[in-house]
């Protein structure tokens, strides 16, 4: 939940907002939540996810219910984007360039979206009408637009490292950092299985065991 008090006074002001991961360094592409009612931001009914360099960009967005998102391809070979999560099932067949096919996002939930060509390639579309939602950037620093006034003490921030539900958002307490509210998530990147090396890494010991 978040934390306000209340101002008749309704001009936007902007706030600065650090988010850290459970080690304490920042943490990219997490979506702070805040009350839709009490933000300032315009909500806009279209949004692009571009492909460049075999990778979605940006890797996490944000919109309204109802939104288009156009999905140009900025690379120079085709790509295909799908998505079977519950909120958005569909596929766009393998396009170039020279095509910006767009999709309607008319249900709320996390849109999870890949490639079937190039499997590296994924990322999250949130869409939410209770939620302004901003993401932050490879500094975990992201702002918000709020009316002039309040005073931001809490915020839910969700991680696709939490994974594709919002229901997993956690609630984080701010505190006053160098003109920024810092706050820190108690979560940190899933540990990867170590990959049994081949019976030809094995033959030929490529890591160097005897």
């Amino acid at each position: 939940m978040l934390l306000f008090f209340s101002s008749p006074n309704v001009i936007a002001k902007t706030v600065k907002v650090e988010i850290l991961a459970a080690n304490g360094k920042p943490l990219e592409n997490a979506a702070v939540l805040i009350d839709k009612k009490m933000s300032s931001t315009e909500s806009g009914k279209k949004a692009i996810v571009d492909q460049v360099d075999k990778q979605f960009t940006p890797t996490v967005s944000a919109v309204d219910s109802g939104t288009d998102v156009v999905f140009p391809n900025s690379d120079n070979i085709r790509h295909n984007v799908y998505s079977f999560s519950e909120a958005k099932n569909f596929e766009l067949k393998l396009y170039s360039d020279k095509e910006q096919p767009s999709v309607n996002f008319d249900k709320e939930g996390i849109v999870t979206l890949g490639c079937n060509i190039h499997d590296q390639m994924i990322a999250y579309v949130l869409v939410s009408d209770d939620y302004d939602i901003a993401v932050t950037d490879e500094k975990g620093i992201t702002e918000l637009q709020l009316p002039k006034g309040e005073k931001l003490k809490k915020v839910r921030v969700w991680h696709f490292w939490m994974g594709d539900q919002l229901s997993r958002a956690q609630s984080v307490v701010l505190t006053s950092n160098e003109g920024k509210l810092t706050g820190q998530v108690q979560v940190s990147p899933p540990q990867q299985d170590e990959k049994e090396p081949s019976r030809l890494e094995q033959r030929f010991n490529r890591k160097g065991n005897q």
